[in-house]
Parts: structure tokens; sequence; C-alpha cells
């Protein structure tokens, strides 16, 4: 009878093992392992790009830091593929693959181009001169800030007198005669170019704001302009940097567009200490454009804000550096769309003017200021 026993025992006790064995196997073969072709290719991919490219600033190099964001990703996706045979589940794969791919399209972008030397129109080094570097011929002449007519100039207010011709200072290293200094109206004429007026454009250019204590005009500190509302101007109000520019609309037909930076930049309090700037605009010559202080974007406008092409401006005029017209530009009738007492200047030192006719990358606008922030 005992043995009967002990056999019905063993013989329950083998049942609920075995059925727990079984069910055990039942509970694990209900996981289906999720598919990672995907994501093991985007694995690879970005392993290659960290292997075999280069962070730094010159053309063929990607953007400084970008590599960290792209490990950053890459490490994420790395985790979910070493669970995907045990836990990961299939929605979880599908978003660490579109989150890698999306670090890895950054990272592409960040591949910094050459600069086509087609695309410069013009380059104003101003060391010791107003020449045009760029080969293409576009030299400056230098103007003192014309007189006032019957009460009527571009200097009106009491006590503050008409500019000299801007004077050769020093620029940001402290080199002599490397940097031009404008005050009260003085500025550079060159010569009217269709260059000047292209589809796209970028304007590169190093700033020291000196408007401390103005008390003429203060609000409209003109950089760059050619042929101002009827062009493009480039200025600062009083201490942001704004673009305005004549577009050609389809559907509304020509507006002018007056964008401004997001951000304001530094100037000193004092005269004479203000810091240096690198200021850069862009537009594309569709619909969108993009402010930069010292190589970091600020700003970006796009459709409706921006858009369509570049107007050739008519009749046409100089390029002003300094003020928003030019001398000859001006007039002294109140009803004249060049009134004179409607234009500014600006105050303070420029140098390293340039001109494109392309709107440039993020990644080149970086090259641009990292080569002329150290030389």
């Amino acid at each position: 009878m005992k043995s009967k026993i002990r056999y019905f025992t063993l013989t329950i006790v083998l049942g609920l093992s075995l059925g727990l064995i079984v069910n055990s196997c039942k509970k694990s073969s209900s996981f289906t392992p999720p598919v990672t072709t995907s994501l093991t290719a985007s694995i690879d991919s970005a392993e290659w790009y960290l292997a075999n490219t280069h962070q730094g600033t010159q053309p063929g190099e990607y953007a400084n830091g970008s590599q960290a964001t792209l490990q950053t990703a890459l490490t994420a996706a790395q985790a979910v593929l070493a669970s995907a045979s045990t836990s990961a589940t299939q929605t979880e794969v599908t978003a660490a693959t579109a989150n890698l791919n999306a670090a890895i399209a950054a990272y592409e972008s960040g591949l910094i181009t050459p600069i086509a030397a087609s695309a410069l129109v013009a380059y104003w080094k101003f060391n010791g001169n107003a020449n045009d570097s760029s080969g293409n011929g576009h030299n400056g002449t230098l103007e003192a800030c014309p007189p006032a007519v019957g009460g009527v100039g571009l200097i009106t207010t009491m006590g503050v007198t008409p500019g000299p011709v801007p004077n050769l200072t020093n620029d940001r290293f402290g080199n002599a005669n490397s940097a031009y200094h404008f005050s009260n109206g003085g500025n550079i004429d060159v010569p009217y170019s269709p260059a000047f007026n292209p589809a796209a454009i970028s304007l590169s250019v190093w700033v020291r704001q000196d408007t401390a204590g103005r008390i003429d005009g203060a609000d409209n500190c003109y950089i760059i302009s050619l042929s101002r509302w009827n062009g493009w101007k480039f200025q600062t109000q009083p201490v942001r940097p704004f673009f305005t520019y004549q577009l050609d609309t389809t559907a509304v037909g020509t507006t002018y567009f007056n964008q401004d930076a997001g951000v304001n930049m530094t100037i000193g309090t004092t005269v004479g200490a203000g810091p240096w700037n690198h200021l850069v605009v862009t537009y594309d010559g569709v619909g969108t454009e993009s402010f930069y202080i010292n190589g970091t974007l600020t700003k970006t406008w796009t459709s409706p804000n921006v858009r369509g092409a570049m107007m050739p401006i008519s009749p046409t005029y100089d390029l002003a550096i300094g003020t928003d017209l030019t001398n000859n530009a001006y007039s002294y009738s109140s009803t004249a769309p060049n009134y004179i007492e409607y234009g500014g200047y600006w105050t303070g030192d420029l140098d390293d003017v340039m001109i494109y006719n392309i709107a440039l990358t993020a990644t080149q606008v970086m090259q641009i200021y990292t080569q002329q922030v150290t030389q």
C-alpha cells in the first residue's frame, strides 16, 4: 500500500514538473524577435562615419561637435539592438532606426563643402585701401558726408558735424591700417555692377559698432546698401541686424521684406570700446533667409515671411558701404525717393566685407568665421 502511495505521489510530482516545463516553454515561445535588418545597416553606417571622417573647419571635414551627437544616437541604437533577441519590440527597433537615421542625416549635413571661387562677387579687406580683393575689380572710392543744402542734409542735428572720409584704423587683431572707421556720413562708393544684384545673396562683414552717445539717427546704422528700399540694405536698428530687400513675388507682385536677426549684438557702452562682431545674412532667392552672429545661426525666416526672387534695381545706383546711398544718389527734394534726410550711416569700424551670389550654408558660414576670427 505504501509503495502505491509513493508511486502515485511520484507520478503527481512528475506531472506537475512537466506541466511547469511545458508552460514555461509556451511563455518563452510567445516572444517574437523584431526585424533588425534596417537598424543593423544604420548602425554600420554610423560606425563607418565615426571611424572614417573627421571634424574640423576645412572643406571635406564635418562640423565640430557633430560626432558627439552622432555617437549618442549610435549608443542608444546599439542598446536596442542588443536587447532585440530578448525583449525589444518592433516599435522600439523602428524608433531607434529612425532616430539614428536622423542623426546620420544631420551629421551628413554638417559636411563643409568648398565655396566656389565664382560665388565670391567682391571682397573688401580694407588692408590699406578700399580695393576689391576678389579679382573682380570692384574698387571703392572714399567719400566724405555730403554737405547740407538749405538746411537739408544727411546730418542736420545741431552740434553734429558732417563726417570726413572713412579713415584707416586698427582691425580686430590690432593690425594698423587694416580696417576703416566710419563716422557721421563718410562712406565708400563702389561703382554699380549687376553682380551686386544676384538672385541669391550672402553678405559677410566684421563690424565694431560705436554708437555710444550718438544722437543723430542712432536707430539707422547702415553697413552696406544697394539703392536702399529699391534694392537691398544691411543695417542695425539700433543694435539688431536687419536686412531689407525687394522681391518679385508671383502672388502679390513686388514686395519689400524687412526681417531681423532675432537677437541683438553686443556693442560698447563707451566710444571706441565696442567689441567686434561677425555678421552674415543669406537669402536663397526662393524663400529662406538666415542670420548669423559670430558663426552662430540666430534666426531663419521662411515663406510667407520671405518669398520670391530678388529684384534687379532700376534705376541703378552705386553700392554704398557705410551709408544707405552714395553721395551722387541722394536728392535734396523731399518728394524724391532718394531724399537725403531719409538716409542713415554707420558709426564705428568695418572690415572684411564680402558679397556672395549664393546662400551660404551654416557650415560655410562657420568656416568663414573660424578662418577670420583667428587671422
